[in-house]
């Protein structure tokens, strides 16, 4: 078995050899080439005869796949390594340069936006009001402004110096909201409306309209005419919160 086997190794290789002189002459038939693919094949113990041209081009796709595969492991490793130095030199969340992932607050809204300035905020607010804020921010802002925590109410009895009142703005400078602008409007007072038991509503007013849950059958009641835009809450949502 062994002898015959390296009979056919040494008839292999002088097959091969022939076949490189035979490509290294010009002038060699296609017939030439079909008996050496034929001998070749008989020699590597039968099987389907491959034409030399199929051969050649079977060789250059072996030859470009290997090409192609170690040019694409060598990026691969260039990926790897610039990969590396890109991490180890982007900067870290929340310093010059960075871009913080968007902020998940409560009702499991995710801000797509920078939060909106909120004036008398901070400590100054109960956390019940500070949830609020977030999720209104995250879902309708971004606002001009959000007014909380004030010394002056405004009013006797306003929820803003006890830090559980904030005030949405939808338009600045005593301005009329426009229909579109008023249409946000209702959808952030309603908005609180339909959440008011998990979001610690004690009342919501917009347009000269007040809700409150101790009345929730009522609906939206108009207000008496307090003689402007601001002071009729037309250009922004007020929100109390109960704690």
């Amino acid at each position: 078995m062994t002898d015959g086997i390296a009979a056919i190794q040494a008839r292999v290789t002088q097959l091969q050899g022939r076949f490189t002189q035979l490509g290294s002459r010009s002038g060699v038939s296609g017939a030439s080439g079909r008996e050496f693919a034929a001998e070749l094949t008989a020699a590597r113990g039968g099987g389907t005869t491959t034409s030399p041209s199929a051969a050649a081009t079977d060789a250059g796709a072996s030859t470009a796949s290997a090409a192609a595969t170690g040019a694409g492991a060598s990026t691969a490793a260039r990926g790897t390594a610039g990969g590396a130095t890109a991490a180890s030199t982007a900067p870290a969340p929340g310093t010059a340069g960075a871009v913080d992932a968007p902020a998940s607050v409560a009702g499991g809204v995710t801000a797509t936006h920078a939060p909106s300035t909120v004036l008398g905020g901070g400590s100054r607010i109960t956390p019940t009001m500070r949830r609020a804020i977030e999720e209104v921010d995250a879902t309708f802002g971004r606002f001009s402004a959000i007014g909380a925590w004030r010394a002056d109410g405004g009013m006797p009895g306003s929820d803003h110096p006890t830090g559980k009142a904030a005030d949405f703005m939808i338009t600045s400078g005593g301005k009329m909201p426009s229909a579109a602008r008023l249409k946000e409007g209702w959808a952030i007072a309603n908005h609180l409306k339909d959440n008011a038991e998990r979001l610690g509503v004690k009342y919501v007013i917009f347009a000269q309209h007040i809700w409150n849950p101790s009345r929730a059958g009522e609906g939206w009641r108009l207000m008496e005419d307090r003689g402007g835009v601001t002071a009729n809450h037309f250009d922004h949502v007020h929100l109390s919160v109960a704690r």
